[in-house]
């Protein structure tokens, strides 16, 4: 065993002459500024405090003051009660002009305690109104102020300076007062004055200031008090004027016990430094030795449980408890370090592998089971419902051609922060998982949910919340899935799969867009019932060489993008067009095939392959179809019997009624042998003459099903046939049904 080696307390010294040195030149030193700028500081937050005050109360009076004024203007302008007193008409009626207006003028002053009373003056008889009597102008005992204000040249001048006068009950008081005329534009038909007693104000001015602070003092224009309580240090005043009234208001502090105990503490401040400076001496010493402890003690343990390993440890030049301790940590933390690591990377591939397992369906769970296996992973388990949504990034070739793999996982990770931030946002709680190279999974754990809201509708907001980050700050977008939402742990994987198969309509409902599962369901779904016989009609013009095979080709795609097709959906159409086509082929001559099978079907069901959308599908079908058609146009003008077959062709558009176009009927107008009319039908066109000469009296013969009232009977004549069983049995043969339930077909659609 190896004996404990004896350490250098340079830790110890070390700790105890750095609190010394730090306490024995800068906290004198603090304490002195700290001191000084504290009584400056303490003074100059009075003055602002101070300033603060006084504007909020002469803000205060003026608010109450203004109140006042308007609501007097805007009562002269609009009651109708107010102005019966001022109307001659009504001047003898005392209901109008005496009554209600002295009910008014009391509403008036119930409602704006500062007023003290109100007179309404006529000029049309020289009357005047208080609220609890009316006399003659020369009468009245206030009368100097009217006199006054009908002597002025202007109209509604501001509230008037401090004036004496007399109360309602007769008693002298001083007054501020407010002269309004009647009309407000020319004062024709009198004027009403409205008094504020200074008591009131004063009393206004007294509940805004506290006791024992702020000594404040108001005064009108002429400098006159209207309010006045100043005892406190001039230096510390601070006046200011209202914009509203030019009144006046002053306002200072006294210099009360915090000034005084400010100055006490600055005149003795250096017998105060030495006594905190000699408990600050014995307390560091103290506490130095207190904070040491645990050092020996971690040293102590470290010595026991790495004897082992000490010669490594207490090698040379490392003598001192400080290297010591640095040494172990170092080892300590690369352990730690090392197995935290590994810890989280076990701890993500689990979640993923559960993630996956659940919302595959993979993993039957109770929620207890649930429940425990969340809590174990460190994950979120409170929920009163769950949505799963898929994000699908478009053109993930592209999208891996453009980027390195470092900077794909770069992308993708801040995906999925951003996701999660935006849920976070809406108090949602978001489990992320890469289910493949371009899908993103979100489980969402949607919290108290309020009657109006659903989660399917949180996790669409998310969605497209998410859709418009992407758009505005990424080269690529995305588009996103979302199933229902569920109440169960159970129900999530079928949650799961209904956003994938919400997904699957990207090509019909269009990329960079939010698809929810509720919008495909199959009752809200248009599919088309021509796709197969536009892919027919196709087929026929390439083989035959007639017709608009570019028309059926965009007809074709219109119908799908009319309707509502998964992406599935749509590789098997267009797989079973090509299926249609090399069967087509088949039928024709050597060369035309040779074409077919040097790699048109290639390029096609590459295309089919590679396709992201409807446009980018039709655009590169339409080109590989192109370049057939010009290649099988050339051999067919190189072709010997080209000219006879164009000829016996438009012979048979314009003969088809007629009973008795046969290969021998054929033979004596072209003069060549029926044999060789045969074979060579079949070698231009991939099709013998009887099916060729059907087709032709079948499509005549949809045309009047749809556009005429004919019956079958008539129209099996008019097409060529003699019997009507045989004209249905090969239009049934061809159309896929009889003629009488085409027609009715036909009629139904739109």
């Amino acid at each position: 065993m190896i004996k404990n080696i004896s350490l250098n307390k340079t830790w110890f010294r070390r700790l105890l002459f750095s609190y010394v040195t730090i306490f024995l030149f800068i906290v004198p030193l603090l304490m002195f500024i700290l001191l000084m700028a504290f009584s400056e500081l303490s003074r100059k937050t009075a003055i602002e405090s101070n300033k603060i005050f006084t504007k909020q109360v002469l803000q205060s009076v003026d608010n109450q003051m203004k109140l006042i004024d308007n609501t007097i203007t805007n009562e002269i302008a609009s009651d109708d009660t107010l102005l019966g007193f001022f109307n001659p008409a009504l001047q003898n009626d005392r209901y109008y002009s005496g009554y209600l207006s002295s009910v008014k003028v009391k509403s008036l002053m119930a409602t704006m305690p500062l007023i003290d009373s109100i007179y309404l003056y006529r000029l049309s008889d020289d009357t005047v109104q208080t609220p609890y009597s009316v006399s003659k102008l020369a009468a009245f005992n206030d009368k100097q102020l009217i006199v006054e204000a009908l002597k002025q040249s202007g109209l509604n001048h501001q509230w008037t300076n401090v004036r004496k006068g007399y109360t309602e009950q007769g008693e002298p008081s001083e007054f501020v007062s407010l002269v309004r005329y009647v009309p407000l534009n020319s004062g024709n038909d009198g004027l009403i004055v409205v008094n504020v007693q200074l008591q009131a104000i004063a009393h206004f001015v007294q509940t805004l200031t506290p006791e024992n602070s702020n000594h404040l003092s108001l005064y009108d224009r002429e400098g006159t008090s209207i309010y006045g309580d100043i005892h406190g240090d001039d230096s510390l005043m601070t006046e200011m004027h209202s914009d509203y009234s030019e009144w006046a208001i002053s306002s200072s502090v006294a210099n009360g016990n915090l000034f005084r105990l400010v100055s006490a503490i600055s005149k003795y401040w250096i017998f105060v430094c030495a006594i905190f400076f000699s408990i600050g001496v014995l307390w560091i010493v103290v506490v130095t030795r207190r904070n040491y402890k645990p050092v020996e003690t971690i040293i102590q343990r470290i010595q026991l449980f790495s004897q082992q390993k000490s010669a490594e440890l207490f090698r040379k030049g490392n003598q001192d408890e400080f290297k010591f301790i640095d040494t172990a940590l170092v080892n300590l933390m690369e352990q730690s370090n090392a197995y935290q690591k590994q810890h989280e990377e076990d701890l993500m591939f689990k979640r993923k592998h559960f993630f996956f397992e659940w919302i595959e369906g993979n993993r039957p769970l109770k929620y207890e089971e649930w429940q425990q296996e969340m809590e174990s992973l460190g994950m979120a388990c409170d929920f009163d419902s769950l949505c799963v949504s898929v994000l699908e990034i478009n053109k993930y070739s592209k999208f891996a051609s453009l980027y390195s793999d470092h900077d794909q996982n770069l992308l993708k990770f801040v995906l999925c922060s951003v996701v999660k931030e935006i849920a976070i946002g809406r108090n949602v709680t978001v489990w992320t998982e890469w289910t493949s190279k371009d899908q993103l999974t979100l489980l969402h754990l949607v919290q108290n949910v309020s009657p109006d809201s659903k989660p399917e509708q949180i996790a669409s907001d998310i969605a497209n919340d998410m859709m418009q980050w992407v758009k505005t700050n990424l080269d690529f977008n995305i588009t996103m899935g979302i199933g229902s939402g569920v109440d169960r742990i159970e129900l999530v994987h079928y949650a799961y799969v209904e956003a994938l198969e919400a997904l699957q309509y990207k090509p019909s409902l269009g990329e960079d867009s939010v698809i929810c599962y509720w919008q495909i369901k199959p009752e809200g779904r248009q599919q088309s019932l021509d796709l197969l016989e536009y892919i027919r009609e196709i087929a026929f013009s390439l083989r035959t060489g007639e017709g608009d095979w570019q028309g059926s080709f965009a007809q074709l795609f219109d119908g799908i993008r009319a309707g509502l097709y998964a992406r599935k959906e749509l590789d098997n159409l267009m797989s079973y067009m090509i299926f249609f086509l090399d069967k087509e082929f088949t039928d024709l001559p050597a060369d035309v095939q040779k074409i077919w099978a040097n790699g048109v079907q290639d390029k096609l069901q590459k295309a089919v392959d590679d396709w992201d959308t409807v446009d980018e599908l039709q655009q590169m079908l339409r080109s590989v179809l192109k370049e057939t058609t010009e290649a099988m146009a050339t051999l067919r003008e190189m072709s010997s019997n080209h000219m006879l077959i164009r000829k016996i062709k438009l012979y048979m558009e314009e003969h088809y009624q007629n009973p008795d176009l046969s290969l021998l009927h054929l033979s004596d107008v072209f003069h060549v042998h029926m044999k060789s009319i045969s074979r060579t039908f079949k070698e231009e066109i991939g099709e013998n003459f009887i099916d060729y000469l059907t087709r032709i009296r079948t499509e005549h013969a949809k045309e009047l099903l749809v556009q005429t009232e004919h019956s079958i009977q008539e129209i099996t004549v008019r097409i060529g046939y003699l019997h009507p069983n045989t004209f249905i049995r090969s239009f049934k043969k061809l159309v896929g049904q009889t003629p009488g339930d085409f027609r009715k077909t036909a009629h139904m659609k739109p």
